[in-house]
C-alpha cells in the first residue's frame, strides 16, 4: 500500500476514492508517491505478464521470458506485441515492476468483469487476464470522445495493473448516475458504463475556455478510474516549453499544438504583445533554416541571451565624430 495516502472528507462525500488508500493485502504493495513501484510477492506457479522494460528487480529464482501470443489484440490496443513474463515454477519469490512511462499504479481486480480504457494504459497483470481491443463505431464518440476508434479492453478473473499520471481516483456509479469528466482525465471504465459526450458550452466557451468542444459523460452502473494529469498534456507542455521558452503559456492554451502556439507567438508580436521570451530559445535558433542576425533581433525588439545589445552613440558623440 502506498504510504502517506489520506482520503479527504470532501472526496468521500463525492463518492470518490483516491487510488492508493485501499489495502491490497500481503501479496501486492505499491511503493512511493510518484513514479511508483509495484512489488509482487510471488507464490510457486505464479506468472506475471508485463510490458517490456517494466522490471526493476526480481528474486534470483524468478525466471524471465516473453509471450508473443495474441499479438494483434495487444498491438491494436496500444500495448507492445511481445510482453515480458516472470514465473516461479518451484519456489516463491518477489518481483518489482514500474510503468515504462512516468506514471502511478492503478491496481484493478477484475473478478470476471471487463474494462475499457485508454490505449496503452495496461502495463502488467497476474492470473487470468486477457488484453484485447474494442472498436467504437459511434462517429460522435469516436471522433469527439477523446478515446479514438480503438480502446483497450481488459477482462478476466486476475489482477491487472494500469499506469496513469497525477492524482488517481475511482468511483462506482449507481444505476442511472451520470459523471462528467475531461476526456484526457479518463483512464478506464467498466464495460457496463455508458460512454457518451456533451458540449462544454457555447461557442465562446468552446473556443476560449481551454476545455475543447466536448467533455466525456459516463452513466452507471459501473466503476470508473480518472487521473488529474495525462501523458498527452505532458507531451504538449514539454514540446511547447522547448520551442517557446518559459513564457509560452501566455500565448497558448494547455491543449494547443506547438505549431499553433508558434503562430500565436508571431501574432502576438504583430499585435504588440510582449515577446514569448526575453531571449530567443536555443532550440528555435537551431531549428531556423537561416542564421539570425543581430539586426533581425533588434528589429523584432528582442534581446540575444548570449550577447549584450550594442550601445548606440549618443547625439553628443555623433557631433564629435
Amino acid at each position: 500500500m502506498a504510504t502517506g495516502m489520506v482520503m479527504p472528507a470532501s472526496i468521500q462525500q463525492m463518492g470518490l476514492t483516491v487510488v492508493g488508500t485501499e489495502d491490497l493485502g500481503p501479496k501486492y504493495e505499491v511503493v512511493g508517491h510518484d513514479m511508483q513501484l509495484l512489488r509482487i510477492q510471488m507464490e510457486p506457479g505464479d506468472k506475471v505478464v508485463a510490458e517490456p522494460g517494466a522490471m526493476v528487480y526480481m528474486h534470483s529464482d524468478v525466471q524471465a521470458g516473453c509471450d508473443s501470443s495474441d499479438c494483434m489484440g495487444r498491438c491494436c490496443s496500444g500495448s507492445p506485441c511481445i510482453m515480458g513474463t516472470f514465473e516461479t515454477p518451484d519456489t516463491g519469490g518477489y518481483l518489482g515492476l514500474t510503468p515504462v512511462n512516468p506514471a502511478k499504479v492503478i491496481p484493478l481486480e477484475l473478478g470476471g468483469r471487463s474494462f475499457l480504457g485508454k490505449d496503452g494504459a495496461y502495463f502488467a497483470s497476474i492470473g487470468d487476464v486477457a488484453v484485447g481491443y474494442d472498436c467504437d463505431c459511434n462517429p460522435a464518440t469516436c471522433c469527439c470522445g477523446g478515446q479514438g476508434l480503438v480502446r483497450q479492453k481488459i477482462s478476466g478473473n486476475g489482477m491487472a495493473f494500469l499506469g496513469a499520471m497525477g492524482v488517481l481516483t475511482t468511483k462506482t456509479l449507481a444505476e442511472g448516475e451520470t459523471f462528467v469528466v475531461d476526456s484526457n482525465s479518463l483512464v478506464a471504465w467498466e464495460e457496463t458504463v455508458k460512454f457518451s459526450i456533451k458540449r462544454t458550452g457555447g461557442c465562446l466557451t468552446c473556443c476560449c475556455s481551454g476545455e475543447g468542444m466536448f467533455n466525456t459523460t459516463l452513466e452507471g452502473p459501473g466503476t470508473i478510474f480518472t487521473q488529474s494529469y495525462s501523458h498527452a498534456k505532458f507531451k504538449t507542455f514539454a514540446i511547447n516549453q522547448a520551442l517557446l521558452g518559459t513564457k509560452a503559456s501566455s500565448v497558448m492554451g494547455a491543449n494547443e499544438s506547438p505549431l499553433a502556439a508558434m503562430a500565436g507567438g508571431v501574432l502576438g508580436e504583430v499585435l504588440g504583445a510582449p515577446p514569448a521570451a526575453e531571449g530567443i530559445p536555443a532550440t528555435v535558433l537551431m531549428a531556423s533554416a537561416q542564421p539570425v542576425s543581430l539586426d533581425d533581433v533588434r528589429r523584432r525588439g528582442l534581446v540575444m541571451a548570449s550577447a549584450a545589445a550594442p550601445i548606440e552613440a549618443s547625439s553628443m558623440d555623433r557631433k564629435l565624430v
